[in-house]
């Protein structure tokens, strides 16, 4: 046998045909390009945002999820939802510090970055040139947050241009 898919030397022909015009594509991988931002406390920085970001849901094990806007001030880690939440949990989570996405800092126990299907526990002194593809967070009280960015573009991650840079120099 000289190979899968071969039949008698000859070269296999691609049996996939595609119906998906590559327009409609896009038009599916086109998100909000309006970024969402968290309704932010007196005093509340923000460091850094990415948009088009992939939370995927706690109660399943299936990789699914919502996309929208992961948020980092000097308060909390928050996740802005591009869809509209219903008026159910709006009244279940009627919070003024924070939601059911927000993460205070006083609560992040460990923030680990998947690269390359490796786990790696993410430290202050981390190369920046490497972008993890998944950020796991765990919380003091248990709870654990995924966060997917193999759709975000390295141009969707901002930090504020006004007022100062947090790092020092």
């Amino acid at each position: 046998m000289s190979g899968l898919g071969a039949a008698g030397g000859k070269s296999a022909k691609a049996s996939f045909v595609s119906y998906v015009i590559p327009e409609e594509i896009k038009a599916e991988k086109d998100f909000g390009k309006k970024d969402k931002m968290p309704n932010l406390l007196p005093g509340e920085v923000v460091f850094c945002s990415a948009s088009k970001v992939l939370k995927y849901t706690q109660d399943e094990l299936s990789q699914r999820g919502v996309f929208g806007t992961l948020v980092c001030t000097n308060f909390r880690v928050a996740f802005v939802s591009d869809q509209a939440p219903s008026e159910e949990l709006e009244n279940l989570f009627k919070n003024k510090l924070y939601g059911e996405n927000d993460i205070p800092l006083s609560c992040v126990d460990n923030i680990y970055g998947v690269y390359e299907d490796k786990r790696k526990l993410i430290t202050g002194g981390i190369v920046k040139s490497k972008i993890p593809s998944k950020l796991v967070i765990h919380c003091k009280d248990l709870r654990v947050f995924q966060f997917a960015l193999t759709y975000c573009l390295e141009e969707d991650a901002k930090r504020p241009e006004s007022g100062g840079d947090p790092s020092p120099p």
